[in-house]
């Protein structure tokens, strides 16, 4: 391009293409805010880069353009140099589709969506790992642990173990369903309690720098009957081996014969 401006595109993200724009030796990012909220994408139409990344007039290192939240609403992304971003959230990387792409990502969702509704009513309870108020309701408890987020999402890892109190149903059988991500950065081995009854071992590999970006993904246990009597139990994530508890994204409790 004939102001400098070029796209880095980098395969190691979740979209078709998703680039880091530079102009010069500079890395362009864009200024976030609340680190919770989603980061659009872009609907270019491989689109020459100029026809969607303008610069703000005035202001030859800063550039705008339009990106897309999955709601369909449009939100305005201001480009700046990055090494201006001091103390601050930003973002590197987009995700770049062609309108065909976009309305397969959006049906994706709207299926995704669904099965959040199902899971939802069958929910017994649920705790936001990492949120300071919501797990303050569950008692949280631990040792060597902290809050941490990926994705729009906060979680919570340890170096020994966290726990959280959950009511639930004694007339329903019922399964223990966490959230995790695959992206750490050294490989994790824990083991999962109920009440002090191991109910299962989750080992999260190593992710290799340069794979392709990782989803969220849930893992069902299977909670004894013989707790089922209880109004709640303490469900606790406990290193072993030697390793670290990888980042838990969510604990839920439901019913075990509800339809998910």
């Amino acid at each position: 391009m004939n102001d400098g401006t070029a796209s880095v595109h980098a395969p190691s993200r979740s979209g078709p293409r998703s680039p880091a724009s530079t102009r010069g030796p500079h890395i362009k990012a864009t200024r976030e805010g609340a680190w919770t909220d989603a980061i659009p994408s872009f609907i270019t139409a491989s689109q020459p880069i100029p026809q969607w990344v303008q610069i703000v007039p005035g202001a030859p290192v800063r550039f705008q353009s339009t990106g897309r939240n999955v709601d369909r609403t449009e939100r305005v992304v201001d480009l700046v140099p990055f090494y201006r971003l001091h103390r601050r959230e930003y973002a590197l990387y987009w995700d770049l589709y062609t309108p065909g792409s976009w309305s397969d990502k959006l049906a994706e969702i709207r299926v995704k969506a669904e099965h959040q509704k199902r899971l939802e009513a069958a929910t017994i309870s649920f705790v936001q790992p990492g949120d300071a108020q919501k797990e303050k309701v569950f008692n949280q408890q631990g040792e060597d642990t902290s809050a941490d987020r990926s994705g729009g999402r906060t979680s919570r890892r340890a170096k020994k173990w966290f726990s959280f109190d959950l009511p639930i149903e004694a007339s329903s059988p019922m399964i223990l369903i966490v959230t995790y991500h695959p992206e750490e950065r050294t490989k994790r081995s824990f083991e999962i309690l109920v009440d002090g009854k191991r109910i299962g071992e989750q080992i999260i590999e190593r992710w290799l720098p340069g794979s392709a970006a990782g989803q969220f993904f849930d893992v069902e246990y299977k909670i004894p009957a013989a707790l089922s009597s209880r109004q709640k139990v303490t469900v606790r994530f406990q290193a072993t081996g030697g390793l670290e508890v990888g980042a838990v994204y969510g604990v839920r409790i439901v019913r075990a014969d509800a339809e998910r």
